[in-house]
């Protein structure tokens, strides 16, 4: 089993609460390809499905690695480290 440190602070920080899904997904992924390894990306969701489709688009991408935390109601944060 491999585990990853993150960084103190991401990368870039997107806000994409109150967009309709699959928008969200679309654009976290869009961010996520841009990074170089070693950087990370944090974006914060207020639709469940939609953060958790962000964060399997990324863990199966083979390119990084995604976790998703629920923080509060309706809202959804999610996280990704570029691996390579």
């Amino acid at each position: 089993m491999r585990w990853y440190a993150i960084k103190d602070k991401a990368s870039k920080i997107l806000d994409l609460r109150g967009l309709d899904c699959p928008e969200p997904a679309i654009l976290l992924y869009r961010e996520f390809g841009k990074l170089s390894a070693g950087e990370w990306v944090e974006a914060e969701m207020d639709i469940k499905e939609c953060a958790m489709t962000a964060a399997e688009l990324i863990n199966r991408s083979g390119f990084g690695v995604a976790t998703l935390e629920e923080v509060g109601d309706r809202k959804y944060i999610v996280r990704a480290l570029r691996l390579r």
